[in-house]
């Protein structure tokens, strides 16, 4: 079954291409949200504002979508989890 390589945020996962189809139309529809803080000014406290709206077109999405070969993937299931640098 082929798989998915999908980056979310600093994070990427596998998942079966099928199931990466129904991610892509669910995050599609899905509203963006962001809360933004505002620091103190002129004596104001700071504070924290709330935002969500439909989706436009920009490029602040921080997942995007790579097909992995199936050889790919095992080669990778075979290494595992990389070892820290120290």
């Amino acid at each position: 079954m082929s798989k998915v390589v999908i980056g979310l945020g600093f994070a990427n996962y596998i998942i079966d291409a099928k199931d990466a189809i129904a991610m892509c139309e669910i995050l599609s529809k899905a509203e963006r949200y962001e809360d933004k803080y505002h620091g103190s000014v002129d004596g104001k406290p700071s504070f924290y504002t709330y935002h969500a709206w439909e989706q436009d077109n920009d490029s602040s999405n921080l997942w995007n979508f790579k097909l992995l070969p199936e050889a790919h993937y095992r080669l990778a299931k075979l290494a595992g989890k990389p070892e820290e640098r120290k």
